[in-house]
């Protein structure tokens, strides 16, 4: 319990010794409970079924100052419904800087995941990979223009170097801009994947690329329509076994319509196998949805959702069916979040 202690000290001789600047103390607290069943039994993937069912409490304080300022220190605890050896599943410090006025924002530290944007889909990030690892250590930058125009980058130090783990860093940009109707942007990822400081056999480096440029529109038409084609673009390379580099690819078309927080939306990846060293490195090296390494060149999820936010933006509810296709077999997936958010916390 001590290192909350200097922390605390650190943020009232911050408030004592700043100069003579309009200071706020800040505070706020995140709830989230999230139930997350999957059954891909009967397809390849079938090593994926498993319930994901946590609840994770984030309280946060710190100072806000200058109007664009602000100094939060939080802690991130996480229990894994059913998991009665420990008191908490994890606890985690949050303790960043963060710089937002209305064209630029920068944060560095350990932040939560929410301050990026959206941009990184399942091909990316798979909801439950997300939902436990939901802090970035590192630094983001933003550039917010008009009619929410952007460009991204940060840096995300994933894994310190030790015997018994590998060092792991990822790279991470995106970028929006269009009019009333269209849009076009991009994703990028680029995570280097080393080794372990364990004598022994060799283990292995890998660099994992991605790149999704894509177009769309979106319109109302009584319900609000999204409608976008993409590309993916995989570049991958293992040191260890002097192969050079395999560049699988794809196409995305990902179909939405939303009206009073009902949505219908279907995707379809038509391609490669974007995850060719699963079997050497598994999730270590992969963060994305398994069905991403489909051998069958298509992967079709349709999600029927409803998602709303009540008490003022406090309370979210979110559930969902997806139905998960590889091209020759179905698997199921059913989600329950809900989420209280209150104060300043971010």
């Amino acid at each position: 319990m001590s290192f909350p202690k200097h922390i605390l000290c650190l943020l009232l001789l911050c408030a004592v010794s700043a100069p003579a600047v309009a200071q706020r103390f800040v505070a706020g607290v995140d709830f989230t409970t999230r139930f997350d069943n999957r059954e891909y039994s009967g397809t390849p993937f079938a090593e994926g079924s498993e319930t994901f069912f946590s609840a994770r409490l984030t309280p946060c304080a710190g100072l806000r100052w200058a109007g664009d300022n602000e100094l939060i220190f939080g802690v991130d605890l996480l229990q894994d419904f059913g998991d009665d050896a420990r008191f908490l599943t994890a606890a985690k410090p949050k303790i960043w800087y963060r710089y937002a006025s209305p064209h630029v924002e920068a944060a560095a530290g350990i932040f939560p995941r929410e301050l990026l944007s959206d941009s990184y889909g399942e091909a990316f990030f798979d909801r439950s990979w997300l939902f436990y690892h939901n802090r970035v250590q590192g630094v983001m930058a933003r550039y917010r223009g008009e009619r929410s125009n952007f460009v991204e980058l940060a840096i995300d130090w994933e894994g310190m170097q030790s015997a018994t783990q590998r060092e792991k860093f990822r790279i991470l940009s995106a970028g929006e801009a269009g009019g009333r109707f269209l849009y076009g942007g991009y994703a990028l990822t680029v995570l280097h994947y080393a080794k372990t400081s364990a004598p022994g056999p060799d283990e292995g480096v890998v660099d994992n690329i991605l790149v999704n440029p894509y177009a769309g529109g979106r319109f109302t038409a009584f319900f609000d329509f999204d409608i976008r084609v993409g590309y993916l673009q995989s570049l991958q390379r293992d040191r260890r076994l002097e192969n050079g580099w395999t560049t699988p690819k794809g196409g995305v078309l990902d179909v939405r319509m939303s009206r009073w927080g009902l949505t219908l939306a279907n995707m379809c990846y038509v391609g490669e196998n974007l995850m060719p060293f699963y079997d050497l490195y598994g999730g270590g090296l992969y963060a994305n949805a398994c069905f991403y390494g489909t051998r069958e060149h298509l992967y079709n999820r349709t999600e029927v959702s409803y998602d709303r936010r009540f008490f003022n933006g406090t309370l979210g509810v979110r559930a969902a069916l997806f139905f998960h296709c590889d091209g020759r077999s179905m698997g199921m997936q059913q989600l329950l979040e809900v989420n209280v958010s209150l104060g300043s916390g971010r």
